[in-house]
């Protein structure tokens, strides 16, 4: 799961810095659409649609560009995008409205509901609904999510909680933190289990239809013709293009499938924002609002995690968020109570190569520090020079554009993003140029040299791996994945 979305977050921050008089409202808008189409046009963002509601009201919605490059068809505020992992948070109020009912209890075992869900690694009989929750059950990661094969029939879920007998646990429930989309998906099967209905059935009838969401759902062949977007993707030259395959698949339904619009989201955001309720309807009670939105577990690194949010203190302030990418789409929603604000973006591509959208939200939506301007990768515009022109013409690129007041920001570390672009695509030859020009920039980064050994592995070249790998061990000793890598090769640390 990708989360790309500086760009966005750096514009609103400058819409949500404005007051809410009807004059200085109409400013505001007109700055932010031209700042918008600005942003837009920059990275060629086929379509993208942006929902921000204040003191219960939309003071914001607009959708921007094409729901697909092959119709021209225009987007809309009532478009309808995959949102990827945005579907967690419903999924967690699903579980909550069980809990209110009485029917589970957060510490329950997983196996209690599913037996038929077993691992090699007994340990798996330890988890619980609060450990998939908080992703501390140590289920791995999916590796593939066979978007290509989708399934679509009820029997799905199921026969995906059947299928991790042959898979170890990657710690001890409860012990660690590890983003599990595999672990939510489980959840499907508890929901089910109790309320004798499909998840996406649960969802729609408990969630959907009291909100009034009538532009959602967590089944794609619900989602009509023509409200529906077209995922975007940079292709193997890295241009961009439709993608090969939508990305759903039943099994991964209460990780990834949401559907959904700015409309329908920014009533997800009244019901938040209102403690559970909307239009004088419950959806979930205030003591739940509590439990969900309260920080959980806290990582080493990123987000605290709520129950299926994430959450961020910046001052005085709880930004209760969740960020999704899947192939060819890229979304964000966030709250913040203490300021009555709610913002959803959408975008039907996967190609932002920007940076921390969760810090530019805290730095300049809620502690004012706006920026005047905002940049994109330099890796974007070098993608257009790196096949068809060489690793010459792309430092003559790079350090040109550094000498220009530009857009771009020019830093190793978006060559190294561009490197990767280039070897996941198979430029194996063109990807190793980028690093070694990312290290020829800065020789003393350990993350550069490690990326050098990974271009020269992808080439079949073990023993230059080995010791590009070796000087980034040497550089930091920390360098955890490159001694690792040397581990399996069978080489030494050290040269």
């Amino acid at each position: 799961m990708k989360s790309y979305f500086l760009p966005f977050l750096i514009l609103t921050s400058i819409f949500f810095g404005c007051q809410n008089t009807q004059n200085e409202k109409s400013g505001a808008e007109l700055t932010f659409d031209s700042l918008l189409l600005v942003q837009k046009e920059s990275w060629n963002i086929p379509g993208v649609a942006i929902g921000i509601l204040r003191n219960d009201s939309v003071v914001y919605a607009k959708g921007l560009g094409v729901k697909s490059i092959k119709t021209g068809d225009a987007i809309t505020t009532k478009s309808i995008f995959h949102m990827a992992s945005v579907s967690k948070p419903f999924t967690a109020t699903a579980i909550v409205q069980l809990l209110e009912q009485g029917k589970l209890d957060l510490n329950d075992k997983l196996i209690e509901y599913i037996p038929y869900f077993k691992m090699e690694d007994t340990r798996y009989r330890e988890i619980t609904i609060k450990h998939i929750l908080t992703h501390t059950s140590g289920i791995p990661d999916v590796d593939d999510y066979e978007w290509s094969q989708p399934q679509y029939d009820e029997g799905a879920a199921k026969r995906y909680a059947s299928s991790f007998s042959e898979i170890i646990l990657d710690f001890e429930p409860g012990t660690e933190y590890n983003y599990s989309n595999a672990a939510y998906d489980l959840l499907a099967n508890v929901i089910s289990s109790l309320s004798g209905m499909t998840f996406e059935a649960y969802v729609k009838k408990f969630i959907f239809e009291p909100v009034g969401m009538t532009g959602s759902t967590f089944y794609t062949p619900e989602v009509p013709e023509d409200l529906a977007t077209t995922p975007h993707i940079l292709d193997d030259s890295l241009q961009i293009a439709a993608g090969h395959h939508y990305p759903y698949n039943r099994r991964h339904a209460p990780s990834s499938t949401l559907q959904s619009n700015v409309e329908d989201m920014l009533k997800w955001a009244r019901v938040n924002l209102n403690r559970g309720e909307i239009d004088g309807k419950r959806i979930y009670s205030e003591d739940s609002y509590e439990l969900l939105t309260s920080s959980q577990v806290k990582p080493e690194w990123g987000v605290n995690r709520a129950l299926g949010w994430g959450i961020r203190e910046v001052g005085e302030y709880k930004v209760i968020n969740h960020s999704g990418g899947d192939d060819g789409y890229l979304s964000f929603f966030a709250f913040v109570p203490e300021k009555n604000l709610g913002f959803v973006m959408m975008a039907n591509n996967d190609f932002y190569w920007s940076g921390d959208a969760s810090r530019i939200w805290m730095q300049q939506l809620l502690l004012g520090e706006v920026e005047k301007e905002w940049k994109v990768s330099i890796g974007y515009k070098m993608k257009d020079y790196i096949l068809t022109e060489g690793i010459e013409k792309c430092k003559e690129v790079y350090f040109e554009t550094a000498k220009e007041d530009s857009i771009y920001w020019c830093e190793p570390k978006f060559l190294n993003e561009l490197g990767y672009g280039l070897l996941w695509r198979g430029h194996k030859e063109a990807a190793l140029d980028i690093f070694q020009f990312a290290v020829e920039i800065e020789p003393d980064n350990a993350t550069w040299n490690e990326s050098v050994g990974e271009a020269y592995l992808a080439l079949g070249e073990k023993e230059n791996a080995i010791e590009w790998y070796q000087k980034a061990v040497e550089l930091n000793p920390e360098q955890e994945y490159a001694k690792a890598k040397l581990m399996e090769l069978g080489a030494k640390e050290h040269r």
